[in-house]
C-alpha cells in the first residue's frame, strides 16, 4: 500500500467534572492517565462506525487543563488507512476534516461504552445498577444517531478480556466528581452523555477485584495418607492429609480411574492429587476443603541382589 493512503485526522475531546470540591491533584493525575486509557480504546468504535478505514495509530495528548470544576481538553490525532478503495476512503476522511462531529460522537460513545462497562465490572454482587443501565441506554441511542447500533456496541464491549484493568481505569475516572453528592460528569459538551450524579455516586471509590469463592491446584506424585477409607464407595467415608498441603485431616474423594477396593486398608501412598480450597471471609484465607485421588502410583518394588556365580 502506497504511502498516499494514509490519513491524519485530528479532533478534539473534552470531560468536565462538575463539582463544587476541589479535587486533589493526586486524583487529576489519575483521572488524566485513565480518560487516556479509555480513549485509547475507541479505535473499534471507529473502525465500525467508518467501515472504509482502518485504524493503524492513535495518540491522546492533553490540550488544556482547568481547574475549579475541573476540565479536561484533550486532542486525539486518528491515523487511518483505506481498507480497500482509496477514492472511497480519502472522501470519508475529506467529510471528517471538514466537520468532525461524527468522529467525535463515535469516540464520546465509546469512551462512555467502555466507561460504563468498566463500571458494571466494578460493582459488587447484588449491588443496584439501575443508574448504571439507564446511562448505557442513553450510550446506544446517541450511538444509533453516529452509525453504530447495539449490537456493534456490543459486540465490542464483549471481545474485551481485560475487564479487571478496565474496571480500574473506569473507577478513577469517575472518581474526581464523587466528592460533591450533586457531582456529574459531562461528556465533549454533548448533554444527552452527561453522567448524572446517581450513577456517579453508584460508582465504588476505589476496585477491588472479587476474591474467588473456590480455587484447585494439581500435585504429582504427592504422599498421601489415608485416615478412612471405604471398599465400596469413591466420594464417602474416606479422609485423610496430605502433608505440606493439606496437615489437617480432610475429606478424600476418589476419581472415576481409582478403584476403592484396590485403595482400601491401605494408610499411605504415592497419588497425583486435585486440591480444593473454599475462601472462608471470617478468616480472610482459604482453608482445604477436598483432596481428589486422581491415579495411584504403584508401589515401588525392593530391589533384591543377585548372588555372585
Amino acid at each position: 500500500m502506497s504511502e498516499e493512503q494514509y490519513f491524519t485526522v485530528e479532533t478534539t475531546y473534552r470531560i468536565h467534572y462538575s463539582t463544587k470540591n476541589p479535587v486533589p491533584i493526586p486524583e487529576i493525575i489519575e483521572s488524566l492517565k485513565n480518560v487516556e486509557k479509555l480513549l485509547q480504546r475507541t479505535p473499534k468504535f471507529v473502525e465500525k462506525a467508518f467501515e472504509e478505514l482502518e485504524v493503524v495509530n492513535m495518540q491522546v495528548y492533553v490540550d488544556s487543563l482547568r481547574s475549579g470544576s475541573l476540565t479536561e481538553d484533550f486532542l486525539v490525532k486518528f491515523v487511518f488507512k483505506g481498507k480497500e478503495n482509496y477514492d472511497k476512503a480519502k472522501e470519508v476522511v475529506d467529510k471528517m476534516l471538514e466537520d468532525n462531529t461524527m468522529i467525535r460522537t463515535v469516540v464520546a460513545v465509546g469512551f462512555g461504552a467502555m466507561m460504563t462497562y468498566g463500571v458494571m465490572n466494578a460493582l459488587q454482587p447484588g449491588q443496584p445498577t439501575n443508574q448504571i443501565e439507564a446511562y448505557n441506554n442513553t450510550i446506544v441511542n446517541v450511538g444509533g444517531t453516529a452509525s453504530l447500533d447495539a449490537e456493534d456496541i456490543k459486540s465490542i464491549l464483549d471481545a474485551t478480556k481485560d475487564t479487571k484493568q478496565l474496571a480500574r481505569q473506569a473507577v478513577a475516572v469517575v472518581r474526581p466528581a464523587k466528592a460533591d453528592p450533586d457531582g456529574t460528569i459531562e461528556v465533549d459538551n454533548n448533554p444527552a452523555l452527561t453522567v448524572p450524579k446517581e450513577y456517579v455516586q453508584r460508582v465504588p471509590l476505589d476496585y477491588e477485584a472479587p476474591i474467588p469463592q473456590e480455587k484447585t491446584a494439581k500435585y504429582q506424585n504427592a504422599h498421601i495418607f489415608i485416615y478412612a477409607s471405604d471398599r465400596d464407595k469413591s466420594d464417602k467415608n474416606w479422609a485423610g492429609v496430605v502433608p505440606g498441603v493439606a496437615d489437617s485431616r480432610v475429606r478424600f474423594q476418589l476419581s472415576d480411574n481409582v478403584d476403592p477396593k484396590e485403595l482400601h486398608g491401605k494408610t499411605k501412598a504415592s497419588a497425583d492429587i486435585t486440591v480444593v480450597e473454599r475462601y472462608v471471609p471470617s478468616k480472610k484465607s482459604y482453608e482445604v476443603k477436598l483432596v481428589e485421588i486422581d491415579y495411584i502410583y504403584p508401589p515401588k518394588r525392593p530391589v533384591q541382589a543377585s548372588a555372585n556365580p
